[in-house]
């Protein structure tokens, strides 16, 4: 950190994840890299497996993530302790001749890991358990070490059945309470964290369909197609906006009472009252606005100072 930025990853980024003891970055293709609260890295990063990594989260200082290959049709769910240090998995090669089940490899020094039979939709969790919704299968609560609390059948809602596509889940979010899913059509159920019983249902009026779900306490950040962002208060929609292109994640800053968006080529301040946006060459992945600096999909970090006062 000479120059008083981080290192290059020397992978392409995909996702940033915070944790007790700093951060873990997610690269398109499946790699690994631990980080420090400064940013520098813990030792070099693997691939534990050879797929891609689809949803991921964090609970208990544990990694569960799903792995998913549509080419060969083979997914993975698997938790990866991160006080541990990251192994490098087996090539992809190998998965083409261990096809069955009795004699399937899982991603490098999982505590636990289970072979999927449908897509993954969407996964959170909260400091005690983990929820997925699996295509054409269902919802599935979970301990953190993988013992089923309760499982549902995928949600439906009555108003979207002849949509199509619109009942598919596009969001998982534990409340401090309940567990919240979200769908395409922007469907939302409620349901209760120890039972699995449905505690409300319900379609949010809005044009267009959803593609992912920021949430912070009742204020939520809605991505919909053709570019565009909505903001809600509870239910009730307080701002829209149109960007330059998709956002690929989305924070809630409480002092500036605002979102921070990370889009398409630009960073983005967005509040009731301020709309701001810096321009860039490359796509950002991830941005610390208290540090003013970005990681890019180049996998080099740079300052972006964004002007978000009124």
């Amino acid at each position: 950190m000479a120059s008083g930025l981080p290192d290059d990853l020397g992978f392409t980024p995909q996702k940033v994840l915070s944790w007790a003891n700093g951060y873990l970055v997610i690269g398109v293709d499946g790699e690994l890299q631990k980080l420090s609260t400064e940013y520098e890295a813990i030792d070099s990063f693997v691939k534990p497996f050879p797929m891609s990594i689809g949803n991921a989260t964090i609970i208990d200082e544990k990694l569960i993530a799903t792995w998913l290959d549509s080419e060969l049709l083979l997914a993975r769910m698997a938790a990866i302790d991160l006080n541990s240090k990251l192994v490098q998995g087996v090539d992809r090669s190998e998965l083409r001749v261990r096809r069955t089940i009795d004699k399937a490899l899982h991603p490098a020094s999982s505590s636990w890991s289970h072979v999927l039979d449908a897509e993954p939709l969407a996964l959170d969790s909260n400091s005690t358990m983990f929820a997925f919704v699996l295509w054409k299968k269902g919802i599935y609560n979970m301990t953190h070490d993988a013992h089923e609390i309760w499982r549902r059948k995928e949600p439906q809602w009555k108003q979207l059945s002849k949509l199509p596509r619109a009942q598919e889940t596009v969001k998982v979010i534990f409340k401090e309470d309940m567990l919240e899913i979200w769908s395409r059509g922007m469907g939302v159920n409620q349901y209760d964290l120890e039972t699995g019983e449905i505690l409300s249902t319900e379609v949010v009026d809005s044009e267009g369909f959803l593609l992912d779900v920021f949430n912070s306490g009742e204020r939520y950040l809605l991505q919909m197609n053709d570019n565009e962002v909505v903001m809600l208060e509870g239910r009730n929609i307080v701002l829209r906006a149109r960007l330059s292109g998709p956002i690929s994640n989305a924070f809630w800053s409480e002092k500036k009472q605002g979102w921070f968006l990370i889009g398409w080529r630009e960073i983005v301040f967005l509040s009731i009252n301020r709309f701001s946006k810096i321009t860039l060459d490359e796509l950002p992945i991830y941005y610390d606005n208290i540090r003013k600096i970005a990681l890019f999909n180049d996998s080099k970090w740079r300052n972006i100072e964004l002007d978000e006062e009124e």
